[in-house]
């Protein structure tokens, strides 16, 4: 009788997925919007639109960094809806909630991909919890293809994602230029395209106002750009063998989240040889679907020749550029099944039922994805991403928030500094700041940081008591809470240390610093 029940047991419908997983997704996120603890990158972008009080201050303060103005300004546009940080993680809640539900609503993924992909590394932690610009580039890209039909009447939206792109940060350039080459490539080949669009009586001016928003906002996006020129190394040998396979490596990332040992030689070899396989087969996959391809193809040769000769990456967030890639470009081939351009009986180790037909490989490196993606939210409610915010509450519990405070290194203890909402005496700008401001930056030994403390006490006589916040690398070693180092003319005595954090730079010591009174 049990048995009979329990196999009458109803499980819920793919519709009840469609809804529950989205719902889900966007609900953990918003708990991890404020329990999140910003580390530098975060809260160097939060303190630049914070400290501008108007849109020529937020340009200057961003500009040395390096990358365009559209992060900086949708913060400065939504800063004030709690006056602290959190302002920025709700707005970056919602643009990574918004590309997820776009993603459900459009794409033509089964449920299993859908899954597999929402819970993944990219779309739930690194573009989800991080708040970083990335979250931008993944939800227009994915604007774009929810919209491709739309350009069999119009441009406009096209030209906004492309000029959107460009103004995000310089990778994205790579999907801008993506885009552009589908939207070109497209005119030229397909004379029905050309047709449905003319059948528009105003396609001139929609043609040309498009063109002219994309140009602009081009120009605009590569002028921000171009202000940090001097800072970009290229390659000094066109051709070097570790290095491109170094940049292979990235693709590599890109389908699996492993970065290849660059030392060990066989190791970059196996991995090429692997992302042959991988890139081979997305592929052969997707070209039944020319304008697909070229989107795949023209991405990947301008991100592929951007880390070779510009900017090799250094972080996972990075190459998330070839995997947004390859989901685009997957979602614009499925989504146009019925326009098959190329059709073949051939049967090989990359079609349907065969070791590496590329839904199966998919499946796995979604799966990887996935298994990481929830790895690092489970772990950044158990372990804060920067012990910054609990140095801050630390230093708020105990009133100290209006003592003088020295710190340093100015990059790091960026974190704290934006808790507080204060500015910290930064030696490497030899005043106060509260961010790392690259263009009138000095990078010193961190070996003499008590020595620029000795700078500070004669700059500021009338001080005779001070706060030391170091972060991990300029700490004071085996000094231990309670603990004092005596020098001729001030003290310093440990007070506490703040080690619970995801990076190790993000580790913070207090010290209280004491003049020595005759």
């Amino acid at each position: 009788m049990e048995l009979k029940r329990i196999s009458q047991i109803q499980l819920p419908g793919q519709r009840f997925y469609e809804i529950f997983l989205p719902i889900l997704f966007i609900i953990i996120g918003l708990f991890g919007a404020f329990n999140h603890a910003l580390w530098r990158d975060e809260m160097q972008g939060w303190l630049v639109a914070w400290q501008s009080n108007n849109l020529i201050d937020l340009w200057k303060n961003n500009a040395p960094s390096g990358h365009p103005i559209l992060w900086s300004l949708l913060i400065y546009f939504s800063k004030n809806i709690t006056g602290t940080p959190i302002s920025m993680q709700l707005m970056h809640w919602l643009l990574g909630s918004s590309a997820i539900l776009i993603f459900w609503r459009f794409s033509p993924f089964n449920l299993t991909t859908k899954a597999l992909f929402t819970f993944g590394y990219y779309p739930f932690w690194e573009y989800f919890f991080v708040c970083r610009h990335y979250v931008i580039a993944e939800l227009i890209i994915f604007i774009f293809c929810s919209i491709y039909h739309l350009r069999r009447t119009t441009y406009i939206p096209f030209a906004l994602c492309i000029g959107l792109l460009a103004n995000t940060q310089a990778l994205s350039w790579s999907l801008a230029f993506a885009v552009g080459m589908t939207l070109v490539s497209d005119w030229f080949l397909n004379p029905y395209q050309r047709k449905n669009y003319m059948r528009n009586n105003n396609w001139i001016f929609d043609l040309i106002s498009s063109i002219t928003i994309s140009l602009s906002l081009l120009s605009f996006g590569a002028f921000s750009l171009l202000q940090v020129r001097d800072s970009v190394k290229l390659l000094t040998s066109f051709i070097d063998i570790r290095h491109f396979l170094r940049v292979v490596g990235q693709i590599f990332g890109g389908y699996v989240l492993i970065i290849p040992n660059s030392s060990r030689f066989f190791d970059l070899i196996l991995c090429a040889l692997i992302t042959l396989i991988l890139v081979f087969s997305t592929i052969i996959f997707i070209k039944f679907y020319r304008p697909a391809l070229t989107y795949f193809l023209s991405g990947f040769i301008f991100l592929f020749l951007f880390n070779y000769f510009l900017f090799l990456g250094d972080g996972s967030r990075h190459y998330g550029y070839y995997f947004l890639l390859i989901i685009s470009s997957l979602w614009l081939a499925l989504s146009n099944k019925d326009k098959q351009s190329t059709s073949s009986n051939l049967q090989n180790l990359f079609t349907k039922g065969n070791l590496f037909y590329f839904p199966r490989l998919l499946t796995i490196c979604l799966a990887i994805h996935m298994v990481v993606g929830i790895h690092m939210v489970i772990n950044d409610f158990r372990l804060p991403y920067s012990s910054g915010k609990e140095t801050a509450q630390y230093i708020q519990a105990r009133g100290w928030e209006d003592s003088p405070i020295f710190a340093t290194r100015d990059v790091e203890v960026a974190t704290v500094s934006g808790y507080l909402d204060r500015e910290f005496y930064l030696p490497e700008l030899n005043g106060y700041g509260s961010y790392a401001q690259w263009a009138n930056r000095v990078i010193l030994d961190r070996a003499k940081t008590l020595d620029e403390v000795q700078v500070y006490l004669d700059k500021f006589p009338k001080v005779n008591k001070l706060l030391l916040l170091l972060s991990n690398r300029s700490s004071i070693k085996n000094l231990e809470p309670g603990e004092s180092l005596y020098f001729e003319k001030f003290r310093v005595k440990a007070d506490s240390k703040f080690e619970n954090s995801f990076h190790d730079s993000e580790m913070f010591y207090l010290y209280w610093v004491e003049r020595n009174l005759d």
